[in-house]
């Protein structure tokens, strides 16, 4: 049976364009205030029942937010809820870890040429991620236990680039990751453990010495492992 689309559903959707067209002509930043509903109405040519739903939207989907008697405002751009999307989309998506791993790979190897680069002349803070491996080394994990560390240590590890976005996409990636690194295994199992810390721990130090090049290269093995054993 086709679907009708109403009359109203397409203009509170016109609207929602409008409005979004609307900060971005005017440089509207996070935090800037927009028109009220009737001068957003008659800027731009829509009824304000139509501009007060499109608004609600806009509202619902994090593109703004309302104060009660300040006005309407833009919002900082959060995109952890279209990852988390993407990350259920990814998990009901057969043979899609592999290409995934890739993607992660290519991703992660930027990223340490984007924290040395941004350390520039100055020293790396590294001591937390050398925290999480001393804390690792200290008594022999379960391979339950090591996919946990293994989310930390790259969650760590990416936060120093600085970068919101980079950082809310990675972290989906990571945990699509340590999920599937906690099926059907043998969670007291240690096998592989060690050697994978070890890696940790040999990242670190090519970071300390802001080898961008060693760092990226000791990234890309220590992921592809799971490939490679395949």
């Amino acid at each position: 049976m086709e679907q009708i689309i109403s009359d109203d559903y397409m203009l509170k959707n016109m609207a929602c364009y409008k409005i979004k067209d609307y900060v971005a002509a005017n440089r509207l930043k996070p935090g800037d205030k927009l028109p009220t509903e009737r001068d957003l109405a008659l800027t731009l040519g829509v009824s304000r029942p139509v501009i007060r739903e499109a608004l609600g939207t806009l509202e619902a989907l994090g593109y703004i937010y309302k104060k009660r008697g300040k006005g309407i405002f833009v919002k900082e751009a959060d995109l952890s809820s279209l990852f988390q999307e993407m990350l259920f989309l990814w998990s009901n998506i057969d043979n899609q870890s592999d290409n995934l791993l890739e993607f992660r790979i290519i991703l992660e190897q930027a990223a340490v040429g984007q924290i040395v680069d941004r350390a520039g002349a100055g020293e790396l803070k590294l001591d937390r991620i050398a925290g999480l491996i001393e804390e690792a080394e200290r008594a022999p994990l379960s391979k339950k236990e090591f996919a946990k560390h293994e989310y930390n240590f790259h969650r760590e590890l990416l936060s120093l680039t600085g970068n919101p976005m980079f950082i809310q996409l990675t972290d989906v990636i990571n945990k699509y990751f340590q999920m599937i690194a906690t099926k059907n295994m043998d969670n007291d199992s240690t096998v592989g453990v060690a050697e994978s810390i070890q890696d940790h721990r040999a990242i670190v130090e090519l970071l300390k010495r802001k080898d961008k090049n060693g760092a990226a290269g000791k990234i890309r093995d220590h992921l592809m492992k799971p490939l490679m054993a395949k």
